[in-house]
């Protein structure tokens, strides 16, 4: 009973209360919503009025992209102004009279601006759209006079690429384009927008992380009618770094000028750092036609060229090595002691196996001829034997040894690997087993096995170093903005190719002798007071009875390449250099005397010329 008492009494206290309570939310709420209504339909233009007359807007300021030099600081890569006109949707409010103030001064068909106008609502409101990019400075000085009482449009800055050299070194550099929508998806979180460039080849693409820069933003005050009231930079841009090449530009544009040929490939490396002093690719293209962009026409003729000028042969030729991979035969053949620099063999000129001939280059042979004299004259038949003793797995061992068949690490993307043909490969593609006739071509640098320019000149690097395969090196030093140095390039041993002293000495004096002896293939290459070590080749494309090189009545895609990769190793300076050039005949009559010129511009010497016999 108690307790029924006291209920009623609380019910009683709390009861009032409750309703007051009750009473004053419902009040309030209703207070809000009259307000609400009121600021809404009544006063809510004037208010809209006066938030879009001063409003905030944020402008991106994209950073200047760093530079690209050579070893002697030489500007390979550098920025100019680049005037776009652009609108911001949420901002424009007159567009006829837009299209007729400024299509004019752009020389625009103002149908066409309309169009791209419309573009502009695939963007956030009050982003800028670009309409129209690489504005001339008449069109500036034109345009700059008729916007400033229109609402809605803006003259903005931003950096483009030149290249101060054109053509040269066109595949080292590389390409910007504008980032695609596959690389914004990705790249987005980075700082990149539509209408960003990005590097699409060579240093560009592999450096683009450090060339970029970092993006900055200003902050704009505006009034109703558009025009800026106050600025202030909310972050500055911070430029990109700069990228050290370790070319020397007066060596690349000396090769370049040198090498008169069609297409092929030049590669000069200092042998003791591994660092690249001179990559020459032929045919190349000019770098400014992409930059700001290239146009339909242009990319169309680059693409269809039938010397494919785009590809950079350096790093991504593929072609049979040819005698120059005698190099190889030869020290798999002393390591393994299957022969001794005095063991002879007899020269025919052909070798039959399996009811098969091999032809030597020279119809009626060499004779009898020992290591010596079988590098200096290039003799397939002794070659021939030294397969057969050592066989095809053995010698590709020792091509793997030497730096084929694998990407050597330069830092340009797209290098390829080549190929080094293997029993176990052949087994693999073909389903078929390795024949003794395949080995005897791999003897001599053809057949399936194929390398890439690179790869040939560290191989030559390789033998004027004393062995050490290395890394090559294309970036010398990358500096931040602020002086920093971010990378600083160290020569990089990949491994030491197992050859003794002995051995390495007999090689070299072979080398030696190609081209300081009157009967050694690379005689074209001979400097008077210079040691210059080197081995030809000439790469078949397709088999003839005869060398093309004596008949060039052949058509010019089916003569062979020539070859030739050569080193300097007893100068204050070493020196090594590998010249391809495509369907050039021999290696001893085209590739030699570029190699001999370029030897002698690195040594400051009077070219010689060929030597008069």
């Amino acid at each position: 009973m108690s307790d029924l008492r006291r209920t009623e009494n609380v019910t009683d206290y709390f009861g009032p209360r409750a309703r007051w309570a009750a009473i004053f939310v419902v009040a309030v709420l209703a207070v809000l919503t009259v307000k609400l209504l009121y600021l809404q339909l009544i006063h809510g233009a004037s208010y809209v009025e006066q938030s879009r007359s001063n409003r905030i807007r944020l402008l991106r300021l994209p950073p200047a992209r760093g530079m690209i030099l050579d070893s002697e600081g030489r500007i390979l890569a550098g920025n100019k102004p680049r005037f776009t006109f652009s609108v911001v949707r949420g901002e424009l409010e007159d567009l006829p009279r837009v299209l007729e103030t400024c299509s004019a001064a752009l020389g625009m068909n103002p149908e066409k601006m309309r169009s791209l106008v419309r573009r502009s609502r695939s963007v956030p409101r009050f982003r800028t759209y670009p309409i129209k990019k690489n504005l001339t400075l008449e069109e500036v000085s034109m345009i700059k006079s008729r916007i400033r009482n229109l609402n809605g449009v803006v003259l903005e800055i931003k950096p483009q690429r030149v290249y101060p050299f054109g053509e040269s070194l066109c595949h080292v550099l590389g390409t910007l384009g504008e980032i695609s929508a596959d690389e914004l998806s990705k790249r987005a979180e980075k700082g990149y927008r539509p209408g960003d460039l990005v590097g699409k080849s060579g240093i560009e693409k592999k450096y683009e992380r450090y060339l970029k820069g970092v993006e900055g933003w200003e902050q704009i005050e505006i009034n109703a009618r558009g025009l800026q009231l106050d600025s202030q930079a909310i972050r500055a841009p911070v430029p990109g770094a700069d990228v050290v090449l370790t070319i020397d530009t007066s060596l690349q544009r000396f090769v370049e000028e040198s090498f008169v040929d069609r297409a092929g490939s030049v590669i000069v490396v200092d042998p003791d750092s591994g660092r690249i002093l001179a990559m020459v690719s032929k045919p190349g293209f000019d770098l400014n036609l992409f930059s700001p962009s290239i146009t339909r026409r242009q990319w169309q003729d680059l693409g269809s060229d039938p010397l494919h000028p785009l590809e950079n042969r350096s790093i991504r030729g593929l072609y049979s090595p040819a005698s120059t991979f005698k190099i190889v035969t030869a020290a798999a053949a002393l390591a393994e002691h299957v022969v001794t620099p005095k063991t002879t063999f007899t020269c025919k000129g052909e070798l039959e196996l399996a009811g098969q001939r091999f032809r030597c280059w020279k119809p009626n042979g060499h004779g009898k001829i020992s290591l010596h004299r079988a590098m200096v004259e290039s003799c397939d038949i002794y070659f021939y034997h030294l397969g057969l003793k050592l066989g095809g797995d053995r010698i590709g061992r020792y091509a793997s040894l030497f730096g084929l068949g694998k990407p050597t690490g330069l830092e340009l993307p797209g290098e390829l690997p080549g190929l080094i043909p293997t029993s176990a490969w052949k087994l693999r593609t073909y389903g078929e087993s390795w024949k003794d006739g395949e080995t005897l071509n791999l003897a001599i640098g053809q057949g399936y096995l194929v390398s890439t320019p690179i790869q040939m000149a560290m191989m030559a690097a390789a033998l004027a170093n004393g062995g050490k395969l290395l890394h090559p090196a294309i970036v010398r030093q990358i500096r931040a903005a602020d002086g920093r140095i971010i990378y600083d390039q160290v020569p990089a041993v990949r491994w030491k190719i197992p050859l003794n002293e002995e051995e390495r000495a007999v090689l070299h004096d072979a080398m030696i002798g190609v081209v300081s002896e009157k009967s050694g293939t690379g005689k074209n290459c001979r400097i008077p007071g210079i040691k210059v070590a080197g081995k030809t080749g000439t790469s078949q494309v397709i088999r003839h009875r005869h060398r093309p090189e004596e008949n060039m009545e052949v058509p010019y895609h089916e003569r062979s390449h020539a070859i030739f990769v050569a080193y300097v190793d007893d100068m204050p300076r070493k020196i090594a250099v590998v010249v391809v050039v495509e369907h050039g005949g021999g290696g001893g009559k085209s590739a030699a005397p570029l190699a001999r010129k370029i030897i002698c511009r690195y040594y400051g010497m009077p070219d010689p010329g060929e030597p008069q016999e």
